[in-house]
């Protein structure tokens, strides 16, 4: 786990394929298809094709929230809300074995319980304000520290992450990083991945010196 694309709500199947091609091809490793409103037909075809690019580039690939899904296009796992099922339950759906459950967290607390409740990953945030969570507010780089100093579970920072403050994120004890805008909204997905996974591979080797 490193850089973590989560796709936007735009574009169809086409175009979100085409962006996350070129995200895998600049260095991202898990894509999440996260569509909330396209319909479930066609976020079934649009996962069968990412579950060809990811594998191809040796990538895991996650669904957003809809675990029947994940069984479905026989993705790596589902990212899962506070307001989703929770883990166990998720766990134990026929079909699910073997898959990976992230949960995402706002709080300490929210973070600690994801673990115990048996979450494979942790997503924290958002960290900085973004329009893809509105009207959450954002939680900050204190609250990565400090699920940093406490959980033994990987987990990511997303939340309003780029380039220009990724580095402060994986100094307040981030190994991976989950963005939206700043790929997919790119005009070259491909080399704002790679920019911003050099600009975090970077980071991190300063941090271990």
């Amino acid at each position: 786990m490193r850089l973590y694309l989560i796709t936007g709500d735009r574009g169809d199947e086409v175009e979100t394929s085409r962006i996350v091609e070129a995200a895998l091809e600049g260095g991202a490793t898990i894509i999440q298809l996260r569509k909330k409103s396209m319909p479930m037909r066609e976020q079934y075809r649009l996962a069968l094709a990412l579950r060809i690019l990811t594998r191809e580039h040796e990538a895991l690939l996650i669904i957003n929230d809809h675990a029947d899904l994940a069984i479905a296009a026989d993705a790596d796992g589902v990212h899962l809300g506070q307001d989703d099922l929770p883990p166990a339950a998720v766990r134990a759906l026929p079909g699910f074995e073997g898959r990976l459950i992230g949960r995402s967290t706002h709080s300490l607390a929210q973070a600690q319980l994801a673990v115990h409740e048996g979450a494979d990953y942790v997503a924290v945030g958002p960290v900085y304000p973004t329009p893809t969570k509105e009207g959450r507010p954002a939680v900050g780089t204190a609250l990565v520290s400090r699920v940093a100093g406490v959980i033994d579970r990987p987990f990511l920072a997303v939340g309003g992450i780029e380039l220009d403050n990724v580095a402060s994120v994986v100094d307040a004890g981030a190994a991976a990083v989950a963005v939206v805008r700043a790929v997919y909204d790119a005009t070259d997905p491909a080399e704002a991945t790679r920019r911003l996974h050099e600009a975090l591979v970077t980071r991190l080797e300063v941090a271990r010196r």
